[in-house]
């Protein structure tokens, strides 16, 4: 019998290193595989989908004027408008760009608002009263506080805060041109809200700081230059403190949105699973409007809330929260309603 042969190397500790993925992935490439894992679709349909441009929407606003009459006066300076079913005085302006409109007289005057759709979405589904006390926590530039006194033509009593000191400059700014009146502006964290003000608040709307993917625009200059995953993860610690907070500030028995301009779960399902874990008087709640006959056109952008996500598993319920794909209509969002029972 001849003698057994062995490895040289056997046993032998071999000098390897694994690469970081960076070395051969580019940014561009993580990011779009990352959107594909989370929307589940092709990757060749996301690079479409973060190819466009959404279009320019307006609301008319009431508090500044009538708004047949501001739609008669933007007709007269022959723009092209579509109305959004679900969505009281608010357009789509089909041949006209952001930048150009907002230089007449009648958005000078605070006639209209541009805002993006889903933005204007978030809103409505909070469905703001007159006498509501509303805390609108991270409000800048004031897009949604000044829909929210249009939506109660100035009769709730609103709380519009901000962290930083040029933000709330700007906001104040706005306040003013679009006429919210019964609102007042504070300058604080968000984080110390629930201890400031404890089962204080209506209604409360909470549109978190994020990593901000629904607006990325592939086509511009250097579109990821502000994304990165440590980012997401840095942010979701934060969102999860703004939304505990915001939770103890709402009364039993009142709704509390939370949205983002996100669609990572980290930031979405991750954040309102933890608020769950800690509170369980928190539900998730239904969002009916999407299910409405006036939704019908656009349900087609909106897939439900992600249960299970790259080895995490979140709570069921959440499921019923929204997440909005980017399109030519309508940004990249997520929205949940949560009550307190």
């Amino acid at each position: 019998m001849g003698r057994k042969r062995t490895r040289n190397n056997y046993k032998k500790p071999r000098d390897f290193k694994p690469r970081n993925p960076a070395e051969y992935f580019t940014k561009d490439d993580i990011f779009i595989s990352r959107m594909a894992s989370i929307l589940r679709l092709p990757r060749a349909r996301i690079l479409s989908i973060f190819n466009q441009r959404a279009k320019t929407t307006i609301r008319l606003n009431s508090l500044r004027g009538d708004v047949r009459e501001t739609y008669k006066l933007l007709k007269a300076r022959a723009y092209e408008l579509t109305s959004i079913p679900w969505a009281p005085n608010t357009y789509f302006v089909n041949n006209r760009d952001k930048a150009e409109i907002s230089q007449v007289e009648e958005y000078r005057q605070g006639r209209f608002y541009i805002q993006d759709l889903s933005s204007i979405l978030v809103t409505i589904i909070l469905n703001p009263k007159p006498k509501d006390k509303i805390l609108d926590m991270c409000s800048a530039p004031g897009s949604k506080t000044t829909h929210i006194a249009d939506l109660t033509n100035n009769k709730a009593d609103i709380m519009a805060n901000e962290l930083e000191v040029s933000r709330t400059n700007s906001l104040r700014n706005v306040i003013d041109q679009f006429g919210a009146e019964n609102t007042k502006i504070t300058l604080s964290d968000g984080r110390d809200f629930g201890k400031k003000y404890p089962d204080y608040f209506d209604k409360v709307l909470l549109d978190a700081p994020c990593s901000g993917e629904g607006r990325i625009y592939m086509r511009g200059p250097k579109p990821l230059r502000f994304w990165s995953i440590k980012k997401v993860k840095s942010l979701s610690m934060v969102q999860e403190q703004l939304l505990e907070s915001a939770f103890i500030t709402l009364k039993t028995g009142g709704t509390l949105i939370y949205s983002t301009c996100t669609l990572e779960p980290e930031e979405n399902e991750g954040v309102v699973t933890s608020l769950l874990k800690k509170h369980k008087n928190a539900k998730v709640e239904e969002i009916e409007l999407i299910e409405s006959k006036g939704f019908k056109d656009f349900k087609k952008y909106v897939s439900p809330g992600i249960v299970h996500w790259s080895g995490n598993d979140y709570d069921p319920s959440v499921k019923k929260s929204i997440r909005i794909l980017p399109s030519s209509e309508m940004m990249g969002f997520y929205i949940a309603k949560i009550a307190k029972k």
